[in-house]
């Protein structure tokens, strides 16, 4: 089951790119953060560790990154399934696109999962604006 929202940027692929992969950028755009460790480089496979407001620290691992184009990463959360936070940079008739999706893989799904998924990507097209504004100064 995915959620995802696309968004027109006016700003270049590098731009944008830095707002995935520097730690003190993401605050730009996920304000609760309050940190964010990668234990390597910002690559395929490489783990880390997040811990946003409110809630527990939270183990990850890096799934694809293709610097420039796309950066997703995957928690899994107990009792619930995989969550995979897919962030990617379009190009498209010559404009650049970020695209985010939220999507939660398990064996079997219910209308409660789909209320969880939806409650974890309530704040993403807002998070996507933050990003906008930001890469557009």
């Amino acid at each position: 089951m995915q959620l995802q929202s696309k968004l027109e940027v006016n700003a270049a692929a590098e731009t944008l790119w830095q707002y995935y992969a520097e730690a003190s950028k993401r605050k730009v755009w996920e304000e609760d953060l309050e940190s964010l460790v990668f234990d390597g480089e910002v690559k395929t496979g490489t783990t880390g560790t997040m811990k946003l407001a409110g809630m527990p620290q939270m183990k990850f691992v890096l799934t694809e990154v293709i610097e420039y184009a796309s950066y997703c990463d995957r928690t899994d959360v107990p009792n619930m399934g995989s969550l995979f936070f897919e962030h990617k940079i379009v190009q498209e008739n010559s404009k650049t696109y970020t695209v985010h999706s939220v999507r939660l893989e398990k064996e079997g799904f219910s209308e409660a999962d789909l209320g969880f998924l939806s409650g974890v990507f309530a704040d993403v097209p807002a998070s996507m604006f933050k990003i906008k504004r930001a890469a557009e100064r």
